[in-house]
């Protein structure tokens, strides 16, 4: 939408098409899967049990497993750029676009979406890694975190189209 409302005040036509709007979600999806990739040829996620109480016995009694890998923390960092910087972008167009009066003009939800996204994020993830440890506590706190970014994404892009 910015890049029409630009080349009309320059008084120039733009076709947008489907394949304009769709490239940067497939670039976006090839990188990860690229990244996804390589980490799963170099470095694949092995299963461990962990035992968390042990009987007089000798036997386990509470065990969970846990998927891991040697280099986990350097994937998850270059995933993170790469999503955390297109949702940055994001954010960065729909404010630009802020200000454009459209009949169905809809960034402000969009930015208020991609923000609530954005703050969710850097709130849940230091949850998440603290909470690392509890398993029951870290499901809990990551099925949370999915159900208030969906819902609030759902949410503020429908609820004015209901109401309209």
């Amino acid at each position: 939408i910015n890049q029409i409302m630009r080349s009309a005040v320059r008084f120039k036509r733009v076709k947008v098409t489907a394949v304009d709007v769709i490239k940067p979600m497939i670039v976006l999806l090839m990188l990860n899967v690229a990244v996804l990739t390589i980490w799963t040829v170099i470095d694949p996620l092995q299963r461990q049990t962990v035992v968390v109480t042990q009987d007089p016995f000798l036997r386990n009694v509470e065990t969970y497993g846990v998927c891991s890998s040697d280099h986990v923390s350097i994937f998850v960092a270059i995933l993170c750029v790469i999503n955390l910087g297109s949702l940055l972008f994001a954010l960065f167009q729909a404010y630009m676009a802020r200000k454009i009066s459209t009949e169905l003009q809809e960034s402000s939800y969009i930015f208020l979406a991609m923000a609530i996204i954005l703050l969710v994020s850097f709130i849940g993830i230091p949850v998440i890694i603290i909470a690392r440890e509890k398993v029951a506590a870290l499901y809990f706190v990551t099925a949370g975190l999915i159900f208030v970014v969906c819902s609030s994404l759902l949410l503020l892009v429908f609820i004015p189209k209901v109401r309209a």
